[in-house]
C-alpha cells in the first residue's frame, strides 16, 4: 500500500495506544512499519489489512479517511453538501490549475478530478478539459486489483467519465467481485460503488445505464446487504418510472417503506435523486 497511508496509520495507532511492536508482531518487521509510517517505504496491502484488523479498524474507513485527508476531500464535500457551488467551483479551479502545472502528480489529478466531478454533478458545469480526462482515464485504466483506494477514486469521478468507460470499469469490478468471496467489507464497498456507477449513468448515458443495471440485477445478494438491496430496489423503481412515466408506486409504496424502516436520511437522499431523474426524463 502506498506510503501516503502510513502517516494516517501512525495517527490511529497512537490514538489507540498501540506500540510499533504490538502492531507489527507476526505481520511485518517493526522497522518496516516504522519506515512506512514515516513515508519512506511501502507496505503490502495484505499486511496493512492484517494490522488494521488487529486494531479493530475497518479497512474501508481507514482508506476513506486517509484519502479524505490527502485529497482535501472533506473541504470539497463540505462545499458540495452545503450547496456552496461558488466555493466548490473555486476549489475545482485551483486544484485543476495545480494539477495541470504538475501533470505527473497523481494525487493532484485525483483531487482536481473529485472537485470537478462534484461540481459537474451539482451544476452540470464541466471544467475538466479533454487532456485532463485523458490523464484520468489513463490512471483509472491501471486498476487491476480494485483495492479500497481504487473504489474510492472510481466512485468519486464517475460524472467526468464517458458512459462506455464507466461501464467498462464497472464490468472489471464485477468480475473481481464475483471472484472475491472472503472479504465481506470489501464486497459491501464494491457493490455500493457499482450501484453508484449505475445511478451516475442514468444522468449521462442511458444505454450503458441499462447494460450495467441488467448485470446488477443478476447479483445474488444475501440479507447482509440490506442497505445495498434497498438502493437496488430504488433502481428498479426508477427504471419502471422511466418506462411508464408513472410515479404512483414509488410514492405510494417505496417511500413509505423507508419511513417504516426508519431510514430518514436515506429517504431524503433517494427523494432528491428521484426528483432530479424525474425532471431529466420528463423533459
Amino acid at each position: 500500500m502506498n506510503n501516503k497511508f502510513g502517516e494516517k496509520f501512525k495517527e490511529i495507532r497512537k490514538q489507540k495506544g498501540i506500540s510499533l511492536d504490538t502492531a507489527s508482531r507476526d505481520i511485518t518487521s517493526k522497522s518496516s512499519l516504522y519506515y512506512w509510517e514515516k513515508g519512506q517505504a511501502n507496505m503490502s496491502f495484505e499486511k496493512v489489512i492484517a494490522m488494521l484488523d488487529r486494531m479493530r479498524i475497518k479497512p474501508s474507513e481507514f482508506v476513506t479517511d486517509s484519502l479524505s485527508d490527502n485529497l482535501d476531500f472533506k473541504e470539497i464535500s463540505f462545499a458540495y453538501y452545503h450547496d456552496n457551488d461558488q466555493r466548490l467551483r473555486e476549489l475545482a479551479t485551483v486544484y485543476l490549475k495545480s494539477s495541470q502545472q504538475n501533470p505527473y502528480d497523481r494525487t493532484q489529478l485525483l483531487r482536481a478530478a473529485i472537485a470537478c466531478n462534484l461540481l459537474k454533478a451539482d451544476t452540470e458545469i464541466n471544467l475538466f478539459t479533454p487532456r485532463d480526462l485523458s490523464r484520468l482515464e489513463e490512471l483509472l485504466s491501471e486498476i487491476k486489483n480494485w483495492y479500497y483506494e481504487d473504489l474510492f477514486n472510481f466512485g468519486n469521478t464517475l460524472f467526468l467519465l464517458p458512459g462506455k468507460r464507466v461501464f467498462g470499469l464497472a464490468h472489471t469490478l464485477l468480475v473481481k467481485y464475483q471472484k472475491n468471496d472472503n472479504d465481506y467489507q470489501w464486497q459491501h464497498a464494491a457493490v455500493a460503488t457499482l450501484i453508484t456507477a449505475a445511478f451516475s449513468l442514468l444522468y449521462t448515458d442511458f444505454y450503458y445505464a441499462q447494460k450495467l443495471y441488467s448485470k446488477l440485477k443478476a447479483l445474488k445478494l444475501s440479507d447482509n446487504f440490506a442497505y445495498e438491496k434497498i438502493r437496488l430496489k430504488f433502481l428498479d423503481e426508477v427504471f419502471l418510472f422511466i418506462r411508464t412515466k408513472d410515479d404512483s408506486r414509488i410514492k405510494g409504496s417505496f417511500f413509505p417503506i423507508l419511513d417504516y424502516l426508519n431510514f430518514p436520511q436515506l429517504k431524503l437522499s433517494i427523494q432528491n435523486t428521484f426528483s432530479q431523474l424525474k425532471q431529466l426524463y420528463n423533459s
